[in-house]
């Protein structure tokens, strides 16, 4: 399996704090992005190459390449950062075999249909099952903003 050293979600995927702090944080030299509509379209996969740093790789792909790209081996030194932009395509990687032992909960912004648990956190009811699969899987999932932010337990959240 690859050397995933960090797994986020958050909508905004690559942005200043992922490469301020998250990156940094976890020394990661690959950013994977589980996506299956930045995937497919090119423009949008333009704007993520584009906000990479140039020393990070950067991998945007559907779930089923995500999948299969996690199982291989890692070269050596390699240290993966795992982006997805909700937590659905993470509970399909913990499904198809990928062990993902902790996610931590970045921004996921209000949008109809959303139930709003605080000033950067809203979920949909199938993301809110989503999470609470993750969880029943054995997966900790936590909200942090920043790496010096306390960790809040999405346990709470979900109640």
């Amino acid at each position: 399996m690859r050397n995933v050293v960090l797994t986020r979600v958050d909508e905004r995927l690559i942005h200043g704090q992922v490469m301020t702090s998250w990156l940094k944080l976890c020394n990661a030299n690959v950013i994977l992005i589980i996506d299956a509509g930045s995937a497919s379209n090119a423009f949008l996969k333009r704007i993520l190459f584009a906000a990479a740093p140039k020393v990070v790789e950067l991998q945007v792909m559907n779930e089923a390449d995500a999948a299969a790209y996690l199982k291989e081996d890692s070269p050596a030194g390699e240290k993966v950062l795992v982006l997805s932009k909700t937590p659905q395509p993470l509970l399909a990687m913990v499904r198809s075999g990928i062990e993902i032992k902790e996610i931590i909960l970045g921004n996921m912004g209000g949008a109809p249909g959303r139930k709003h648990f605080n000033k950067s956190i809203s979920a949909s009811a199938d993301e809110i099952q989503a999470f609470r699969d993750l969880v029943d899987a054995g997966v900790y999932v936590y909200c942090q903003m920043v790496p010096s932010d306390a960790k809040e337990d999405v346990k709470k959240l979900l109640k």
